[in-house]
Parts: structure tokens; sequence; C-alpha cells
């Protein structure tokens, strides 16, 4: 019997793509003077190549930018601060996602975020999205000192929820974190589709957006 749910927050409930489009067209308004020498659009372009779908390191990301523009020397740490003060604020779900998450929480099923990152960007990510409340456990990988795939992370999860692995499903977009991270701690997982990655073979089902969890969590239990 289902009676849980784990749910990954960057490109599972966040729309990443979207929320970079938010925090970048408020960029030239902050720095008129960068946007005067260079083409917005070809920023908005370099800067979402450079992205990496978000795995690309920060500081060096903003290396990139600074070395692709030529930009004066220390402009790109100014850009990096920015960015860690700005972007979480910017953040967008996707379709669907609180009215999945209300459905699942009015059907009585526990919930909670297990995200990899800082405190200080996902926290911020989490309030702006308004997602906080839906969820029993909230488990960010810098607070906890450990990281998904770790088993730790998705027992903690669960344990938290007073629930055994059989009886919980993880829900991501990254094969090896989320997915093979929950199959290997005896959990369904539930891969959102992603273009950047291939599909995972080990995952119980596959979903391309949120509104198809609820009737594919009925037909897995």
């Amino acid at each position: 019997m289902l009676r849980a749910v784990l749910f990954d927050l960057d490109g599972t409930l966040l729309d990443r793509t979207s929320s970079l489009r938010v925090y970048l067209y408020e960029l030239p308004k902050r720095f008129p003077q960068v946007f005067e020498a260079i083409s917005f659009e070809d920023y908005m372009d370099t800067f979402l190549e450079l992205d990496d779908n978000g795995y690309r390191e920060r500081a060096d990301l903003f290396r990139g930018i600074e070395d692709v523009f030529s930009m004066p020397p220390g402009m790109g740490e100014t850009l990096l601060m920015d960015f860690q003060r700005h972007f979480p604020r910017s953040s967008v779900s996707f379709p669907g996602a609180h009215q999945t998450l209300s459905a699942l929480q009015r059907q009585g099923v526990k919930m909670s975020l297990v995200t990899n990152g800082r405190v200080a960007s996902q926290r911020p990510k989490i309030d702006a999205l308004g997602l906080g409340s839906y969820f029993g456990v909230t488990l960010i990988s810098e607070a906890e000192g450990v990281r998904k795939p770790d088993p730790e992370i998705f027992r903690r999860a669960i344990d938290g929820l007073g629930v055994s692995p059989d009886e919980a499903a993880m829900v991501g977009d990254n094969p090896e974190a989320d997915i093979q991270g929950a199959k290997s701690f005896g959990m369904k997982a539930i891969w959102k589709r992603d273009a950047y990655w291939e599909t995972p073979e080990v995952a119980d089902a596959v979903i391309d957006d949120l509104e198809e969890l609820l009737p594919l969590l009925r037909e897995l239990w």
C-alpha cells in the first residue's frame, strides 16, 4: 500500500529553465551598464548553454560568462553574487505542482522533499514556490551532511514520515541521484522525464508532467 511519496526539487517540482528566464529578464535592470555593450539575447543563450542544466560549478560558469563577453575583471564574481541572491526568488514551479501535491495531501499520502544543494539556495526556492506546507519532512543535503543517492538520506526521509521503503515512491529527474538511489533503498522510483538525461532502465514508471502522477500511483499500488 502506498503511504508516502518523496519528491526531488530542481527539475521535478521546480522548472529550472523557466526560473532562469525569469531571473535573466530582470538582470538588465540591475546591470544596465553590462547590457549597453552586449546583446541580452546573446547573454541569455550563452548562460543557458554554459549552465549545463545546473550541473556546472557556479564560479566556473560565471568565469566563463566573463571570458565570453570580455567583461572587466571581477564582473563574473559580481554576477555570481547577484545570481546567488536573486535566482532562488525567481523560482517557477512546473504546471500542476500545487494541484498534485494538494491532491496527495487530501488523500492522506505523506510527503517529503529530498533535495541536493545548499540551504541558502534551496530553502528560498521552496519558500518562493510556496511548497513547504505540503511536506512532513524536508531534507536539504547540506544540512544533512549526506547527498542523494546515498541511502542514508532516503532512510531519514522515510523514518521521518513513519513508513517503510516498500510503502514509498520517489519522484525525480536525476537517473542516478533520484531513481537509482531510491531503487537501491527498496522504494519504487518514478522518473520525471528530462531531455538532458537518458531514460533510466530501472525506473518503475516515467511521467512527462506532474498531472500524470496521481493516476499512475493508483496503477502502481
